[in-house]
């Protein structure tokens, strides 16, 4: 499991690598959207590691934050969208509510880096 989450870390990490080599202007943007495409899982992720140990306290307290924070778009939208059947959701209905989290986050941070764009490159054209 922390292979898993160690994986999904590096994402957003090779995204702003690659996007630093071959598109700088957008580098930001790159950066951010492969970032919101992983928050949310990263999250529960991080969330998961309290059972693991009590060692793993903090990050998990951590995860749970940061997890209730960014979850709760893609429940409230799948479940305006009738995919999950009303009540507790289980299973199978845990990726309809991390794709849409991931679209969501991606949306918000990608714009976000987008304006990081675009301030540097006016501020480098001044």
């Amino acid at each position: 499991m922390i292979v898993l989450l160690i994986a999904l870390v590096v994402v957003p990490i090779a995204a702003w690598l690659y996007a630093r080599r071959s598109a700088p202007q957008f580098s930001a943007t790159i950066a951010t959207v492969a970032f919101g495409l992983v928050v949310s899982p990263v999250s529960m992720g991080l969330h998961g590691t309290y059972f693991l140990g009590p060692l793993n306290i903090v990050a998990a307290m951590i995860g749970l934050a940061s997890a209730m924070f960014h979850g709760a778009p893609g429940f409230y939208i799948v479940r305006s969208l009738d995919l999950v059947p009303p009540g507790v959701i289980e299973g199978f209905g845990h990726l309809y509510v991390e794709l849409v989290n991931g679209l969501v986050w991606a949306a918000i941070y990608g714009t976000l880096g987008w304006l990081i764009d675009r301030a540097r490159r006016s501020r480098v054209a001044l």
